[in-house]
C-alpha cells in the first residue's frame, strides 16, 4: 500500500514534469525547426515544402554576402573582446575593490531597461553625427575646422556604440563571476610576496577563464545577431553586415524569405555551436575551483591614492553608457532643430516637439501596444519559468525531464531576436493559425526570448526558499496546492514580481523580432522611434523617448516600492502556523 501511495504521489508530477516539457519545446522549439525546413524549400511561406537549394543559391549569389559576413566578424569580434575587457574591469571593481561606486552598481541593471537599444544608437548619432552631432558642432565651433572631431558613420563608430550598448550587459553577466569567487588563494599568494598584479594574472584570471571565454561567446553572438547599429549607422555609411543581409531580404520590397531563413539558419548554426562551446567550459569549470564546502567573506582591495581615479572611471562608464545619451535626448526635445547649447539657442525652448511625438502617426498605438503586450508577457512568461523553475528544482527529475525543459527554456538567450522574427514569420504562414499580422505574434515572440529570464531569476528565488518549510507544511497535513500557494509562493512573491516586471520592460524595448513581426495596427514604441528616425524627424524622436523613458522610469519606482511592501505583507502572512493551512 506505501509503495502504490509513492507511486500516485509522483504520477501528477511526472505529468507535470511532462506538461512543462511539452510547454516549453512547443514555444522555442518550432520556429527555430521551420528554419530548417524553409531554407530547403523552393515555397514560398504558406506554399507547401519542396526540396530545393535555390535559396543557398540566391543567399551565396550575393555579391555582397562575403565583404557583409567579413564586417560582422570584425565588428562582433573587436565589440565583444573589448566590452569583455571593459566589463571584467567594472565588475572586479565593483566586488572586489573599496571603490564607492560600489553601492551604485544596480543602476547597471537599470540602463538596459530604461535605455532601448535602438533610442542609445539614436541618442549617439545625435551626438557624433559628422554633419549635426552634438560635440562635432561643438568642435568646429570652437576651433572653426571644417571637418568633424570623429564620424560615427564608420566601422570604429559602430564598434564604439556596440560596445556602449553592451556594457551593462557584460558588467551583469560578470558580476557573479567575481562575487561567488573564493579569495582565500589570491591572499595565499600575496602573503607568498606575490604583488597584486601577478596575483591577477596567476590567480585570479585563470580561475575565472572558463566565465570568461563563455562570456565572450555570448558577447560574440549578441553583436553578431544585432541589428540596431548596423541599420541606424551600418546601412548609411554603407556598410553592410551579416544580420543587414537578412534585414533586408525579409524587408525589401519583393521579399525574399526564402534567402533570409537561409540566412538565418547559418546564424542559428553558428549559435548553436556556440551553446555547446559554452556548456562545455561551463561543465568543465569545476576543474578551476579554489575552495569548496565552506564560506568565505572576500577581502577587498583598498585602492588608496587611485580610488579617485576609479571611481571618476566608472562616473564616466555610467556617463557613457546613459548620461550623455539621456542629456542629449533631453535637450533635443525641446530644440527645433540640433544645436549646441548657447545662450541663443535657450530662446528657441519649445515644447512643439511634444505635441509632434504626441500626434505622429501610430506613436500613441504603439507605446499601448509595447504597454499591454509586455505586461502579459510578462504575467505569463514568469508563470511558465517559475513551474519550470519549481519542478527542476523540488521534484524527482530521474528521468531528466526538467534538465531537458530547462536547457530548451534557457535556448533563446543566445538566439538574436531576428532568428526568432524570422521563424515566427514562416511558421504562421504555413499554419491555419490566424495570429500573423497580428499583436498576438508579438506576444508569442517576447515569450519566446525573455523564458530564460523568467526561469533564471525564478530558480535564483527557489534556491534561497529551504525544502524543510515545504516539508513541514506537507507534515501538518497541508496539500501540495495549499504548500504551492500559501508556503511557495508566498515567500517567492517579490521574486515572481521581480521577474514579470524584468520580463514586462524588456519586451516594451525589444527591437530586433519585432522588426520583423509588426503590421499595421499592431506597432510598437521601438519600432516607431526607428520609423521617426528614418524620417528625418529627430528632435520629435527625442521628445517621444523622453516622455516614454520618464513613465517606464516612473513605473520601475513604483513597482519596485510595491514589491517591498508585498513581500513584507506575505513574509508575515506565511509565518502563521502552518497547520492553519491545513484546514
Amino acid at each position: 500500500m506505501e509503495s502504490q501511495a509513492v507511486k500516485l504521489r509522483l504520477q501528477p508530477t511526472r505529468l507535470a514534469q511532462i506538461a512543462s516539457l511539452v510547454v516549453v519545446a512547443g514555444l522555442v522549439l518550432p520556429p527555430l525547426l521551420i528554419l530548417v525546413v524553409s531554407a530547403f524549400s523552393s515555397q514560398p511561406p504558406g506554399g507547401g515544402w519542396l526540396f530545393s537549394l535555390v535559396n543557398a543559391r540566391r543567399a551565396f549569389s550575393n555579391e555582397y554576402l562575403g565583404g557583409s559576413l567579413l564586417n560582422s566578424l570584425v565588428y562582433a569580434g573587436a565589440t565583444a573582446s573589448l566590452v569583455l575587457v571593459l566589463g571584467v574591469a567594472l565588475a572586479f571593481v565593483v566586488e572586489r575593490t573599496d571603490s564607492a561606486f560600489s553601492r551604485y552598481a544596480e543602476i547597471f541593471s537599470v540602463i538596459p531597461v530604461l535605455m532601448p537599444a535602438v533610442t542609445l544608437v539614436s541618442a549617439w548619432i545625435m551626438l557624433l553625427s559628422p554633419r549635426g552631432g552634438f560635440f562635432n558642432l561643438l568642435y568646429q565651433s570652437i576651433t572653426g575646422a571644417d571637418t568633424p572631431l570623429f564620424d560615427i558613420y564608420s566601422m570604429s563608430g559602430m564598434v564604439l556604440i556596440g560596445i556602449l550598448q553592451e556594457l551593462p550587459l557584460a558588467f551583469l553577466w560578470l558580476q557573479p563571476v567575481f562575487r561567488s569567487m573564493n579569495p582565500e588563494l589570491e591572499e595565499a599568494a600575496r602573503i607568498s610576496g606575490a604583488s597584486h598584479l601577478r596575483t591577477l594574472f596567476k590567480i585570479t584570471l585563470p580561475a575565472v577563464a572558463p566565465a570568461l571565454l563563455g562570456a565572450w561567446l555570448m558577447f560574440f553572438i549578441y553583436s553578431f545577431g544585432a541589428l540596431s547599429v548596423p541599420i541606424l549607422i551600418g546601412l548609411p555609411a554603407k556598410i553592410f553586415l551579416y544580420s543587414t543581409e537578412v534585414y533586408l531580404a525579409s524587408t525589401k520590397i519583393p521579399t525574399n524569405y526564402g534567402a533570409a531563413s537561409f540566412y538565418s539558419l547559418l546564424l542559428l548554426a553558428m549559435t548553436v555551436v556556440a551553446i555547446v562551446i559554452y556548456n562545455r567550459l561551463m561543465r568543465d569549470k569545476d576543474r578551476y575551483a579554489t575552495l569548496r564546502g565552506k564560506s568565505f567573506n572576500p577581502r577587498r582591495y583598498a585602492l588608496g591614492r587611485a580610488r579617485p581615479l576609479v571611481d571618476m572611471l566608472m562616473s564616466l562608464a555610467v556617463l557613457l553608457t546613459a548620461g550623455l545619451p539621456i542629456l542629449i535626448l533631453l535637450w533635443n526635445a525641446f530644440m527645433p532643430y540640433p544645436q549646441v547649447p548657447s545662450w541663443a539657442s535657450l530662446q528657441l525652448f519649445t515644447w512643439a516637439n511634444f505635441g509632434s511625438a504626441l500626434n505622429y502617426g501610430s506613436a500613441m498605438r504603439a507605446i499601448w501596444n509595447s504597454f499591454w503586450i509586455g505586461l502579459l508577457a510578462g504575467a505569463i512568461t514568469t508563470a511558465i519559468g517559475a513551474w519550470v523553475a519549481w519542478l527542476k528544482l523540488r521534484s524527482d527529475d530521474r528521468f531528466r525531464i526538467m534538465v531537458l525543459s530547462e536547457q530548451i527554456g534557457t535556448l533563446p538567450i543566445a538566439v538574436p531576436g531576428m532568428i526568432v522574427g524570422v521563424g515566427l514569420i514562416w511558421l504562421f504562414l504555413s499554419l491555419p493559425v490566424g495570429i500573423y499580422a497580428t499583436p498576438w505574434i508579438l506576444l508569442l515572440a517576447y515569450i519566446i526570448l525573455h523564458l530564460p529570464y523568467a526561469i533564471r531569476m525564478c530558480a535564483s528565488g527557489l534556491v534561497q526558499l529551504h525544502p524543510e518549510l515545504e516539508e513541514a507544511a506537507r507534515v501538518a497535513g497541508a496539500g501540495w496546492l495549499v504548500v504551492l500557494r500559501r508556503v511557495v509562493l508566498a515567500l517567492i512573491a517579490p521574486t515572481l514580481m521581480s521577474a514579470a516586471i524584468y520580463v514586462s520592460l524588456r519586451s516594451f524595448r525589444e527591437y530586433a523580432a519585432s522588426l520583423f513581426l509588426i503590421a499595421p495596427g499592431s506597432e510598437v514604441f521601438s519600432v516607431v522611434v526607428l520609423d521617426m528616425w528614418q524620417g528625418g524627424n529627430s528632435n520629435t524622436l527625442a521628445a517621444y523617448t523622453i516622455m516614454v523613458m520618464a513613465g517606464l522610469a516612473l513605473m520601475l519606482a513604483g513597482t519596485t516600492v510595491l514589491n517591498r511592501k508585498i513581500g513584507v505583507r506575505q513574509a508575515a502572512r506565511s509565518s502563521r502556523p502552518l497547520q492553519e493551512s491545513a484546514s
